[in-house]
């Protein structure tokens, strides 16, 4: 059983203009079963949330439903400019993610990807817990974990307002969304 403070780690990813994007959602492993009671009353059939599936009227219910749980977010988004530079993107913003983690988080859930990306998470974010590590971290599907589904909306919120599509859903998510960070192109490699 997990103790201490527990990160949810969901991407967003956009080839044009070229941007990913990674939210951290911070809360107690305890918190799961309430959120996936609340989520999904907002979800008319029997299925996970996922915000690029949700049509405008339940992303803003989403929104304003993450707003009143006892979560808080942080977003972080890296350019890359061609196609074969995303997964630096990501690793990019891993790192950044944990150099500036809450020193109370003490295990980090990822959702699930192919097993040699996952792989890869694992080495880029292993080498950062330190030794003996001060954070331990796995994959799971987001099915499984429904804290998972909140960084899910919160990433995509972000992402809507960074494009320029709207800031409604940020604006939503009120207190919950704790910071958002955008590197530099050249910093992202």
């Amino acid at each position: 059983m997990t103790t201490g403070r527990v990160g949810y780690i969901d991407e967003s990813i956009h080839d044009r203009p070229g941007l990913y994007l990674i939210a951290v959602v911070l809360a107690e492993p305890d918190t799961s079963e309430r959120v996936r009671r609340e989520l999904s009353a907002l979800i008319p059939v029997s299925r996970r949330v996922h915000w690029h599936a949700e049509d405008d009227r339940t992303r803003a219910g989403l929104a304003k439903t993450v707003s009143m749980l006892p979560v808080s977010a942080q977003v972080y988004a890296c350019p890359f400019d061609a196609p074969g530079r995303k997964e630096a993107a990501r690793a990019r913003v891993l790192r950044w993610m944990v150099l500036e983690l809450d020193g109370g988080v003490r295990h980090l859930v990822l959702d699930r990807r192919q097993e040699a990306q996952n792989a890869v998470d694992r080495r880029v974010l292993g080498g950062l817990a330190g030794r003996p590590p001060r954070f331990t971290l796995e994959h799971r599907g987001s099915a499984d974990e429904s804290l998972l589904w909140v960084a899910d909306i919160v990433v995509g919120a972000v992402a809507g307002q960074v494009l320029g599509r709207t800031s409604a859903y940020v604006e939503a998510l009120g207190e919950v969304l704790r910071q958002v960070s955008i590197d530099r192109p050249e910093e992202c490699g």
